[in-house]
């Protein structure tokens, strides 16, 4: 009986251990007050470099809040500028006594939202993120060229604000700011304390490698070509999801063809009706040069062309696939429509 009694005990002992060690990990795992295990590397060189105010340093999980990221960029304009932020007129607002979101105003870098009122409590969206990042650089950086407009299309890019899109874009093709999948960018959507502290750091090291002006080092559409290629976007968007007809040329279906010539009539840019004449038009481009709004085009057997798409960035085309289908995106890095691509033409110069 000694001896069952004591394999009992020590079950019942092993048992209460591993469920101590789980509740161990499991609190060392969801602990706010260390970085995601990602972002440890970056927040700790973001301390370095003096753009961490010790105020915020925990809590990395929780949304960062208007004030706590006009003291980051305050402390960033700082490290840029290697000027201090100096306190010169009366606060504007009411509802905050914050020193660096006064000297973030005065410098061009915050605004109230209204009524003498700036929430410094409200969490901040990653599009009201992306203008605070790109006034702070222009403050501290005065000398860059920012003549330059850059648009990067997003699915999501009718949601960016008309006042966001410049900072947006700009930071995107820059590579200080990153999409959320799916060429989403999530414009109304929340950042975290350490996100937002990786943003700081990420355009502090692209600026002090910089000489006269950031290079785009992702691609963007200079905005002097981008007019036509926004109305596209606009008009892809108003057909997804419309179902395949063959012989169709919308309003209400469309065959892979019929999508591109009314597509394109739309623009003011006439095209063949069919997939083999639409091969054609425009001039040639390889596909590891492919921009937005060139025609990709098909072949099974690798020499009659039987299906076209609209490029529109990271390896996807939008088009009309088949019978009982409807406009989506679909990529051409993969699968059958890698297997079956043929060429892209450039109709959009």
């Amino acid at each position: 009986m000694r001896k069952k009694g004591s394999k009992i005990g020590m079950v019942f002992l092993f048992i209460i251990m591993a469920i101590a060690l789980t509740a161990n990990v499991t609190y060392a795992d969801s602990d706010s007050s260390q970085p995601s295990n990602w972002a440890k590397a970056e927040i700790e060189k973001a301390i370095e470099i003096n753009l961490l105010p010790e105020r915020l340093q925990g809590e990395y999980k929780s949304n960062i809040t208007r004030e706590e990221f006009s003291e980051v960029a305050v402390s960033l304009y700082e490290a840029l500028s290697g000027k201090e932020g100096v306190l010169q007129e009366e606060n504007p607002f009411t509802d905050t006594q914050n020193t660096q979101v006064r000297i973030a105003n005065e410098l061009g870098i915050v605004k109230g939202v209204g009524d003498g009122r700036f929430a410094p409590d409200y969490a901040i969206t990653r599009q009201e993120i992306s203008v605070m990042l790109y006034r702070t650089l222009q403050a501290a950086k005065p000398e860059y060229s920012y003549t330059e407009k850059y648009e990067h299309i997003f699915a999501d890019y009718d949601m960016i604000s008309s006042w966001a899109k410049e900072a947006v874009c700009y930071l995107y093709v820059m590579e200080i700011t990153n999409g959320v999948g799916d060429n989403r960018f999530s414009p109304k959507g929340n950042t975290s304390r350490e996100e937002a502290i990786i943003l700081a750091k990420r355009m502090y090291e692209k600026s002090i490698a910089s000489k006269n002006s950031m290079m785009a080092s992702r691609d963007g559409i200079s905005r002097k070509e981008s007019n036509t290629t926004l109305e596209l976007a606009k008009l892809l968007a108003e057909e997804m999801g419309k179902p395949y007809k063959w012989g169709g040329t919308g309003p209400n279906g469309y065959d892979c063809s019929g999508l591109v010539y009314s597509i394109f009539g739309k623009l003011g840019i006439s095209l063949p009706r069919t997939a083999r004449e639409q091969a054609s038009m425009g001039t040639y481009v390889s596909k590891d040069e492919l921009q937005y709004g060139d025609l990709v085009l098909f072949a099974r057997d690798g020499k009659n062309i039987h299906h076209v798409g609209i490029y529109v960035g990271d390896g996807v085309m939008v088009h009309s696939p088949q019978t009982g289908d409807v406009v989506r995106k679909t990529t051409i890095m993969s699968g059958y429509y890698e297997r079956c691509y043929y060429t892209a033409r450039r109709i959009i110069e």
